[in-house]
């Protein structure tokens, strides 16, 4: 009996407390993941895919794992409180894969996917570990090889690949050595060298050096894998020479021997010394020893020594025309319109010895100096000239003839200087006559 009694009690509790459960209120999870389909672990356990809802789950925090092929782990942590709806969604990033790119010979161009990503030896963590990839190696002389990369999962992925050579091998050598090498434009040293990676086809060798007539061979052909020479013996190539003075206009001579008017240029000059003199009118004689050289284009500029004098005039008044041995070479004039005298007229360049200065204005007595110059050396010369009477106009009135220098002549009146400092003034209605006399300066 007392056994029945303690069944039934067992029984009674059962049944109370799923009663109690029953009543209780029931916890519900909403578990998300982008993309969807991933593993969903809660608290180690396996919980299902995404999207997937769960409910009982007991109060409080709880780790969460979304795990799906191709793609990085997902840890995080949710709170679940009593009765309270709880989500977790976290967005899944495409698991990279580790790759090691090497290749014979190194310094091979990559392109994966067509996008450049470097020389070889290189290690590449930016792929997609899910998807395939497609890797391009390149390098100037070779073939480009391409190649299909798949990855399995994170394990590391070794490629080593050799590239098949499509270039040839030229040996440039020249007599004598040192010249610069242009293969198709492009420098690559000087001889003696070895040109690698040509590419395959016909080949343009330039060879040049200074002093020598540049070598062009352009009759190469190149085969991949062939290797071959060239060998060339360079010209000598003569000199030449520029000659040019200061001033301008020089006479040049070569070992004595007259070879024309600076600026010169002088070509096909065997090596070697050369005298050169330089001579000009008013100006001292240079002379040098120049060093010709195998190509060279040595450049000479003379500045030659003035060896002339200067003369200096000054007259009174300005406006004095000046004739220098038998030349007119201008007019003096003032600094200002009531000076006296004028300001200094120079005369440049003028040879050693006596010369003939002559001075003459209108209205005045010509003037005449013999200056003497010396080389390098300024003369002066202050001439002041005499007024003279020199009538150039004559008019006729009722009174009769009046010669003298036109003054004015305006419209009402004609002003003439009668004679020296005598000015007189006539009515033009008075006026019957005007000539115009022969001026003795002309």
């Amino acid at each position: 009996m007392r056994r029945i009694l303690s069944l039934c009690a067992a029984m009674l509790a059962a049944v109370a407390l799923a009663q109690q459960e029953a009543q209780a209120p029931r916890t519900r999870i909403d578990v998300s993941s982008q993309p969807s389909g991933a593993t969903v672990t809660i608290d180690g356990a396996n919980c299902g895919v995404t999207p997937t809802t769960l409910f009982g789950l007991a109060p409080g925090r709880h780790l969460v794992k979304l795990s799906l092929a191709g793609y990085e782990e997902s840890c995080g942590y949710v709170t679940v409180k009593d009765g309270t709806p709880a989500a977790y969604s976290d967005a899944l990033y495409p698991e990279k894969g580790l790759l090691l790119v090497k290749s014979s010979p190194d310094a091979c161009e990559i392109l994966m996917d067509g996008v450049a990503v470097g020389m070889t030896p290189r290690l590449i963590t930016s792929l997609n570990a899910k998807d395939p990839h497609r890797m391009t190696l390149s390098k100037t002389g070779y073939k480009t090889a391409t190649f299909d990369v798949k990855f399995d999962g994170r394990r590391p992925l070794v490629l080593n690949e050799t590239l098949i050579r499509d270039a040839g091998v030229i040996h440039v050598v020249s007599e004598p050595a040192g010249a610069e090498v242009t293969l198709n434009g492009i420098a690559r040293g000087r001889t003696p060298v070895t040109v690698a990676d040509v590419p395959k086809g016909g080949a343009t060798i330039k060879l040049s050096l200074e002093g020598f007539v540049d070598e062009v061979i352009s009759d190469i052909v190149v085969n991949p894998g062939d290797e071959q020479t060239v060998s060339r013996t360079l010209k000598v190539a003569p000199g030449s020479l520029f000659l040019s003075s200061v001033p301008e206009g020089a006479r040049f001579y070569v070992n004595d021997e007259y070879r024309g008017v600076g600026p010169l240029s002088l070509s096909s000059l065997a090596p070697g010394q050369y005298a050169i003199r330089a001579e000009m009118p008013g100006y001292a004689t240079m002379e040098r020893t120049v060093e010709v050289k195998n190509g060279a284009v040595p450049r000479e500029e003379f500045r030659l020594a003035n060896i002339m004098g200067r003369l200096e005039v000054r007259t009174s008044p300005p406006g004095a025309q000046v004739l220098f041995d038998g030349e007119l070479v201008g007019t003096t004039v003032a600094d200002s319109p009531d000076a006296e005298l004028s300001s200094v007229f120079p005369i440049e360049n003028i040879s050693e010895g006596d010369h003939v200065l002559v001075i003459r204005k209108k209205g005045y007595a010509e003037q005449t100096r013999h200056p003497k110059i010396r080389s390098k050396k300024t003369s002066k010369a202050k001439v002041s000239l005499r007024r003279v009477f020199v009538p150039d106009i004559e008019i006729e009135t009722a009174t009769g003839r009046h010669r003298g220098i036109l003054i004015e002549e305006g419209s009402e009146f004609i002003v003439l200087e009668v004679s020296l400092g005598v000015h007189r003034s006539f009515p033009q209605a008075d006026v019957l006559r005007v000539k115009r006399l022969e001026d003795r300066d002309k």
